[in-house]
């Protein structure tokens, strides 16, 4: 558990580094690496979360899926879709920090990492760490920019990318204390995987609005499922 929660409080301190790089130099597109989260995310879910799932058949899981994709729709009403790569501050000029959207995003991190504490299956917990991982970088440096439109002062923009960074591994302790949450184990991994099903093909449709043929975007996706393939094959 405390390696989970590590990993997760490195995930954002990497996307804010990354943040402040890309920031001054524009080096990199983000949204390459949208589009390397969500095919990772979608590969994650359908390769080992969803037969995982269901190696105990039972229709009530389909139900707790659509249940984590309609969730994650009402959190994105308040988030403004900063998940999968909007910020839309213009939405909030001069109106000061958007509260709502980073409770929203607050309660997403928290909502998604309780499986890891609760799963009792290795592969399982494993797999739901590296998408979670995968997928806080490109969040944290959307964060990390919309915080900067509204304040220029650094130690505040750190705050709220600490508290960002407390809410997975809360998540965690969450899901590995309180004990009657192991024995939902699957439930919660079928919620977490509606979810990452709403956020991946988001990113995927969204970026695909031309309805071109991208080969360096087809190239990145099948990268990226390829990737979430080895790291639940091993």
């Amino acid at each position: 558990m405390i390696k989970e929660i590590l990993y997760l409080v490195l995930a954002v301190a990497v996307g804010g580094g990354m943040a402040a790089i890309l920031r001054r130099t524009k080096a990199m597109s983000i949204k390459v690496l949208l589009t390397f989260s969500g095919a990772y995310l979608l590969g994650i879910g359908v390769f080992h979360l969803l037969p995982e799932v269901y190696e105990e058949h039972s229709h009530h899981y389909g139900a707790v899926i659509m249940l984590g994709f309609f969730v994650q729709l009402i959190l994105e009403a308040f988030s403004k879709g900063l998940e999968h790569g909007h910020s839309h501050s213009e939405l909030f000029a001069n109106k000061g920090l958007p509260l709502g959207v980073l409770l929203s995003l607050f309660l997403h991190a928290f909502l998604e990492s309780i499986a890891i504490g609760g799963s009792h299956n290795h592969l399982s917990r494993d797999a739901l760490l590296w998408g979670l991982l995968v997928h806080k970088i490109p969040v944290t440096i959307i964060l990390y920019n919309m915080l900067c439109e509204f304040t220029k002062k650094i130690p505040v923009v750190l705050f709220w990318l600490l508290l960002f960074a407390l809410m997975a591994p809360l998540g965690v302790l969450v899901g590995s204390y309180i004990p009657i949450l192991g024995d939902y184990s699957r439930e919660l991994t079928a919620f977490v995987f509606g979810i990452f099903l709403h956020i991946s093909t988001t990113i995927l449709f969204e970026g695909n609005q031309s309805h071109g043929f991208n080969v360096m975007k087809y190239g990145i996706i099948l990268m990226a499922l390829g990737l979430a393939w080895l790291s639940v094959s091993h």
